[in-house]
């Protein structure tokens, strides 16, 4: 059994395009990985995503789905949304590091976002940034380098980031 700790962008999570570092540790040890769920438990084949060999394809659908439901926040982060195809960059700031949801733009301050997930709201580029300058101890490496690579994957492909844990 196992808890995996991710960070992802956003439609990566919604579609279940992602293969978790528990999956990958258990296909490497030769172990099957199973999820067990309401419906019970279902195996998935090493290399399958968590959300089925279709995934990739749902979540080229989902994005436009992503920027209309994000249309509905209140006041600047609605107003200037991104194309998730785009290249936007900013600064950061180190209260954004502490979010749970980053998204690939930049806005000053954090807000907590109570739908479709209730989750303290970053901005993906400050959040990077401050991550950037901060003195981390050596032995919380391996999380900062997974947080710094999925801050980078949701800043250079423009998708909304979730950290679930």
């Amino acid at each position: 059994m196992a808890i995996d700790f991710m960070v992802l962008p956003l439609s990566r999570y919604i579609v279940g395009d992602f293969i978790t570092p528990a999956m990958r540790s258990a296909w490497a040890s030769g172990v099957p990985y199973s999820v067990i769920g309401p419906e019970g438990a279902r195996q998935l084949p090493e290399g399958l995503p968590f959300g089925g060999p279709e995934a990739p394809v749902r979540r080229a659908r989902v994005i436009d789905m992503l920027v209309e439901a994000l249309r509905q926040f209140p006041g600047a982060t609605s107003d200037a949304l991104w194309d998730e195809r785009s290249r936007r960059r900013g600064e950061g700031d180190r209260v954004h590091v502490a979010a749970m949801l980053f998204l690939p733009r930049d806005f000053e301050a954090t807000f907590e976002m109570t739908t479709p997930l209730r989750r303290l709201t970053g901005s993906t580029p400050r959040a990077l940034a401050a991550l950037e300058r901060m003195h981390w101890p050596d032995n919380a490496k391996a999380a900062v380098d997974s947080l710094r690579a999925a801050l980078v994957d949701s800043r250079d492909h423009q998708v909304p980031m979730l950290v679930d844990w």
